[in-house]
């Protein structure tokens, strides 16, 4: 660090503002500007390389012993002021130190002002945003912020083959594969019901209700607007009672790719009943037709999907009919169905892969969501921590969300949450950060029979206006509790 980079230079470099307001304005190595008045300075310390080898606020991410790590949550922190060290966050008063640097050495001695403790530490490596200190055979490792501290330790472990850019060898690292030699709906399908003449009459039949979940009791006939945006929509999916968060981002992504498809396999019969082209454990097609009543709970307030004011949309017609499908063929179940289980039943193909958390560098990550987007792949994926700031949203674990193209260069790309919260409609902006990357996971799901359906205009979802009112529907507090008391859960609710 050398001396012209520290607060004399900066100071030399500042503006003095007019009288009755003066203060500072220090210049940045980044072109920002950081001003100060003079009224809330008390003093300044100049420092040199000997004085302040380290300088600012770092907070410890964690802490490793040879093969032993103890993370941390930022909280602790250490601030660096010439000869002063404050060590604070621990609970309690902070503890002060006095500094002794040894810039040739990368070593600092600090003796504590009122206690007989003295550190003796080395610094082993030392970048804007990461300082690593050694005390004997024990590293700390500290972050300019405590949200990335908070976060650090996963960047012990990166990918274990070399960053690439070439699709084909990023592709190559999936794994879970789900393509069958025996149905081409998928692996998960083998050897499932075969269709029957009486399956088939009594899955035609809109008096025959599916079985109820998600301790919802009534069938309540309601109002239907098929498409309150003309098309279909991801809008037109929020999640509310039922814990079936991938078919909700399988259903919001089939709308952001291929919206006409949806129109395509949903006829309004025009007597409150709604056929629904699907298909069979086999990958034969079948028809399952249902009515515009809606599962409820007991007091008449609706639990399934609807669209934003509480809307009845194609959204809620679908999810009635996988409903419905699973009464008959037991596959999987409605709550906790994953991206794999549900996309087949629509579109006839269930060959899929996925990409465990981690497994990809945050640059390869997004080049096979573009990419995979752009072939027309179903898209879906979640967080393994919860919490980590992505726009006007956080993550949530044990959920699926929806990947999208991203809105700017601020985000690598979007990931819609199906409870579509918020003016933004559930939409979480992926920063190009490696402690929130490679906290994701991805499945990534053939389109079948939507291919063809495909629009070719993609672009960054931009959520239609909307108003929403005091008694519009949220999700469940079932849900939200879920959240919490199973954050580790690889059941998707």
């Amino acid at each position: 660090m050398k001396t012209k980079g520290l607060l004399l230079s900066l100071l030399l470099m500042s503006s003095w503002l007019t009288a009755g307001a003066q203060g500072f304005v220090i210049h940045k190595s980044d072109g920002s500007l950081v001003s100060m008045s003079a009224a809330e300075v008390d003093s300044i310390t100049l420092v040199s390389e000997e004085d302040a080898y380290i300088i600012g606020t770092w907070h410890l991410g964690f802490w490793k012993n040879g093969s032993n790590v103890i993370p941390f949550d930022g909280t602790e922190f250490m601030t660096f002021a010439g000869s002063t060290l404050i060590w604070g966050g621990k609970g309690g008063a902070d503890d002060v130190y006095d500094v002794v640097y040894n810039a040739r050495a990368k070593s600092f001695i600090a003796r504590h002002r009122s206690k007989s403790e003295t550190l003796r530490w080395y610094v082993t490596q030392q970048t804007p945003k990461l300082l690593v200190l050694r005390d004997g055979t024990v590293y700390r490792y500290f972050y300019r912020t405590k949200e990335e501290a908070g976060n650090a330790q996963m960047e012990l472990d990166p990918p274990a083959h070399t960053e690439t850019d070439n699709i084909s060898r990023i592709l190559s690292y999936a794994t879970s594969k789900t393509k069958s030699t025996l149905t081409p709906m998928g692996k998960h399908f083998e050897n499932g019901h075969v269709t029957t003449d009486a399956d088939r009459a009594w899955l035609l039949d809109p008096a025959n209700e599916p079985d109820m979940v998600a301790d919802l009791t009534r069938w309540v006939a309601k109002s239907v607007n098929l498409y309150p945006y003309t098309a279909p929509v991801p809008a037109d999916v929020n999640q509310h009672a039922i814990g079936n968060c991938s078919a909700m981002a399988v259903f919001a992504s089939l709308a952001y790719l291929y919206p006409d498809f949806i129109k395509a396999i949903i006829t309004n019969n025009g007597n409150r009943t709604y056929t629904v082209k699907m298909y069979d454990p086999q990958g034969q097609p079948v028809d399952v037709c249902v009515s515009n009543k809606i599962l409820c709970d007991a007091s008449g307030n609706i639990g399934q999907v609807t669209g934003k004011n509480n809307v009845v949309t194609w959204a809620t017609i679908m999810e009635k009919a996988l409903m419905k499908w699973e009464t008959i063929y037991k596959c999987v179940g409605v709550e906790g169905i994953a991206t794999e289980h549900t996309a087949p039943l629509f579109t006839g193909n269930g060959e899929s892969f996925a990409f465990a958390p981690n497994s990809l560098y945050t640059s390869e990550l997004r080049l096979a969501i573009e990419h995979c987007l752009g072939e027309g792949m179903i898209c879906v994926g979640g967080f393994n921590v919860a919490d980590l700031p992505c726009g006007q949203l956080k993550t949530v674990t044990g959920h699926a969300f929806t990947f999208m193209l991203a809105d700017d260069e601020s985000s690598i790309f979007v990931m819609r949450n199906p409870w579509g919260i918020e003016d933004v409609d559930g939409k979480l902006f992926v920063p190009d950060l490696r402690t929130t990357v490679q906290t994701i996971d991805a499945r990534i799901v053939s389109p079948g029979a939507a291919a063809p359906y495909l629009r070719s205009d993609l672009q960054p979802y931009t959520p239609p206006h909307f108003i929403r009112k005091s008694t519009d529907l949220g999700v469940s507090e079932r849900l939200l509790r879920r959240a919490i008391t199973h954050p580790n859960s690889t059941e998707l609710w």
